[in-house]
């Protein structure tokens, strides 16, 4: 009794977009109401199919009747619930979504930027929902795999979307943050993407190819494509059982060694490094694997620093913008979880700590490498 004593006390409200208040227009209106707050949230235009039904909009000299409703008048819509008026409060969408965001990521300059993930599994997504919650605009989702209930426990999606392709999951969790935001898809592994999308997907300087995928192969060619559209590419992968990690980044016009210099075959990184593995698992039996084991919080970790990179990194040529690990971390970049060897067995020798990121590991170009990366350096 106490409880609804105190709800009713509450007045009730509507939230509406500023951009709905001016186009609007009769129909059905699709939202959430919360009984708790007594809040009647209108959703986006864009998702109005995630709504419930809440009630009707009606034109102008309309009489509410019983139930929720909305009448639309001179520049506003008044809103009544059983025929009494209730009090709305409008915002500008864009605006209010990325408000906390500002005077660190200028939210003009984040929505033209672009985003190629290839492999939107544990890695991908996490990468893709935070640079959505920064404002980048444009993204190209590439992966073949379906959402599977062992995905779950790393995975940004849930139960909700287990039996769906992971990119169309993956789209509707991005949406949800940036309605406005914009998706292709490409179910299938990178070296399928069609040229024609990527041609008119990519802008020169203003795209980052993010290698997620969980081998040196598909990072290899994912960085040549990256060279010839003039666009930083940058690769997030794991050790077995995700108690360490690697970052490697190539930004172009910076005459950096690419990703088959240091990391493919023929690269010429030190043999400590060249016996590590990119892989949850051992490298040479991956084929077919479908579980990789390593924990979220390891994973995301990791893949965080790697995030604070690409945000610095599409922010680079921004005079404004002050980085924060991009001056300071080296092209190629070792992350553990754990410096226990009953975890990570002899390898962890390599960190003096747990939670160690190094900032020592520097690469060179590769005298095998068949990539494009040395031509910038032949021109210098």
């Amino acid at each position: 009794m106490m409880d609804n004593f105190f709800n009713d006390e509450i007045e009730k409200t509507v939230f509406i977009s500023d951009e709905q208040l001016k186009n609007a227009v009769p129909g059905k209106l699709y939202g959430k109401y919360f009984e708790d707050t007594r809040i009647y949230n209108i959703l986006p235009q864009e998702l109005s199919d995630r709504g419930d039904y809440l009630g009707e909009l009606l034109p102008t000299g309309s009489t509410p009747g019983n139930g929720f409703c909305g009448i639309i008048g001179n520049d506003k819509i008044t809103f009544y619930c059983d025929g009494e008026e209730v009090q709305a409060e409008s915002y500008g969408l864009y605006q209010s979504i990325f408000s906390r965001n500002k005077g660190i990521l200028e939210t003009s300059v984040m929505n033209t930027k672009r985003v190629v993930i290839l492999g939107c599994g544990s890695v991908g997504s996490l990468v893709a929902m935070e640079l959505a919650r920064a404002g980048v605009g444009h993204f190209l989702l590439a992966d073949p795999d379906v959402m599977e209930y062992h995905n779950i426990c790393r995975h940004q999606c849930g139960i909700e979307d287990v039996g769906d392709l992971k990119i169309n999951a993956l789209s509707r969790k991005l949406k949800n943050i940036n309605p406005k935001i914009h998706i292709e898809k490409f179910e299938g592994i990178v070296q399928n993407l069609p040229k024609a999308m990527l041609d008119e997907f990519c802008v020169a300087n203003e795209t980052i190819f993010v290698g997620c995928a969980d081998n040196r192969a598909a990072d290899v060619y994912t960085n040549r494509i990256s060279i010839y559209y003039t666009a930083s590419f940058i690769s997030i992968g794991f050790w077995e059982r995700a108690y360490a990690g690697e970052i490697f980044y190539h930004i172009p016009g910076r005459n950096m060694p690419c990703y088959e210099c240091a990391l493919g075959d023929g690269g010429n990184i030190s043999a400590r490094a060249q016996a590590n593995h990119h892989i949850y698992s051992n490298q040479e039996h991956t084929e077919g694997m479908k579980f990789e084991p390593g924990i979220s919080v390891d994973i995301n970790f990791i893949t965080s620093i790697g995030i604070k990179l690409i945000i610095d990194i599409l922010n680079s040529t921004n005079p404004g913008y002050i980085p924060r690990l991009l001056d300071n971390l080296k092209q190629y970049t070792l992350v553990c979880n754990t410096s226990n060897p009953e975890i990570g067995g002899e390898m962890v020798e390599i960190f003096s700590y747990p939670l160690q990121v190094t900032t020592s590991l520097v690469v060179d170009f590769g005298s095998k490498c068949s990539g494009q990366c040395k031509y910038e350096l032949e021109e210098k």
